[in-house]
């Protein structure tokens, strides 16, 4: 009896131990999922308030079931094999649809950034951030070095990213054009790279004499006027400093809990503009307050992490770089997108990923994500791919 008893407690004790294993290498795929649904919810429910029309509320639900579909799609349909394969042709496919834009694209706000596909306008500038990711990632997965690289060595890779830049650049879309060229510089910074003096001064100097020559020739007078207005806010506070001004008044006077949902003065009563955009995040702060923001950047800053942690564990460079861009990119949106708000950076039409409005930038987060999920699964030797059991 006391042998069985033992026996029974040696079981018992091998189960725990395997529940805890299986616990600990699904850490990754639980916690993004429960990210990933905590903050759909979130942000539809905010939405709703920062517009409150139901056609707008009903698009927008639309657009959280395509990304939901992408999501799970990157996660778990698509092996990682496939998508290494497809990395080249996604690139170049979103380079003749940036180009394509300047022939068939729609116009909105002064800008023609989208192609019409008849019941959605596709942005391809919002999906080439990732399509950069991946581009960058299969380039130093392909050339691999036993040495080094040097500058040399990436002459075909700085020159499909500079043009890359300049044609969202051109549409205009300085924001979206700067945010790839930083996706692609830190994703530089975690290969290894040798870097002379003599480059490193060149390079310095050829950025100050572009930024120079950008400010007389190259940026719109209302660009500059938004980088006067950061350093001056009440340069012209009923014109183009005006939405910087109102987002400060809506985040202060929701104060510590909060004005509560659907009781936000500044965004109810209309003065708070780009209110379902690009001062999304101001909504949610006059009506949630700062413990609300805390609750919301600790959900971030938690993704952030895990992002960090996918790509440490990545056996390959693919892995590892592709991990490292996508969590550079959100990061790199939603840090933008809150400097943005708070008055600390020029409002250049950066998005906060998940609450703010737009197809194409929330099926770009959502399959962003899915692919994280595919690299944690590929880390840990899981067959991801349901194409191999349908044979294809």
């Amino acid at each position: 009896m006391k042998d069985s008893f033992l026996q029974n407690l040696y079981v018992s004790d091998k189960k725990n131990i395997f529940i805890q294993f299986r616990f600990s290498e699904n850490y990754n795929l639980f916690s993004i999922l429960f990210i990933f649904f905590s903050l759909l919810l979130l942000s539809s429910l905010n939405l709703y308030s920062a517009n409150q029309d139901i056609g707008h509320f009903k698009q927008h639900m639309i657009h959280v079931v395509l990304g939901s579909l992408c999501f799970f799609a990157a996660g778990w349909f698509f092996s990682l094999r496939t998508v290494i394969n497809l990395s080249y042709p996604l690139f170049f496919l979103h380079l003749v649809g940036l180009i394509l834009v300047f022939v068939f694209g729609y116009q909105a706000g002064g800008a023609q950034r989208w192609l019409h596909l008849g019941f959605f306008r596709f942005q391809p500038s919002e999906s080439m951030k990732l399509a950069i990711i991946i581009f960058v990632a299969k380039f130093f997965y392909t050339n691999k070095k036993l040495q080094s690289y040097v500058l040399s060595d990436l002459w075909f890779l700085i020159a499909s990213i500079l043009f890359v830049f300049t044609l969202i650049f051109k549409q205009p879309d300085f924001g979206t054009a700067g945010l790839c060229l930083m996706i692609f510089v830190f994703q530089l910074a975690f290969v290894d790279i040798v870097l002379s003096r003599k480059v490193i001064v060149i390079t310095f100097l050829s950025s100050v004499a572009m930024s120079i020559f950008s400010w007389f020739f190259l940026l719109h007078s209302y660009q500059k006027m938004r980088i006067l207005n950061l350093i001056y806010p009440k340069l012209d506070p009923s014109g183009s400093g005006y939405n910087s001004l109102q987002s400060l008044v809506a985040i202060g006077s929701g104060g510590f809990w909060g004005k509560g949902y659907l009781n936000g003065t500044q965004t109810q009563l209309r003065f708070l503009p780009a209110k379902d955009t690009d001062f999304i995040f101001s909504v949610f702060a006059e009506e949630q307050g700062f413990v609300g923001s805390m609750l919301l950047f600790s959900l971030m800053f938690w993704l952030f992490f895990l992002g960090l942690k996918i790509s440490r564990e990545s056996h390959d460079i693919y892995s590892a770089l592709t991990s490292i861009g996508i969590t550079i990119f959100l990061f790199l949106e939603f840090v933008i997108n809150v400097a943005m708000v708070l008055g600390l950076f020029p409002v250049v039409g950066m998005p906060f990923p998940f609450f703010s409005y737009g197809g194409s930038s929330l099926l770009t987060v959502c399959g962003a994500l899915g692919l994280l999920i595919s690299i944690d699964r590929w880390n840990h030797n899981i067959d991801n791919s349901l194409m191999k059991g349908l044979g294809l």
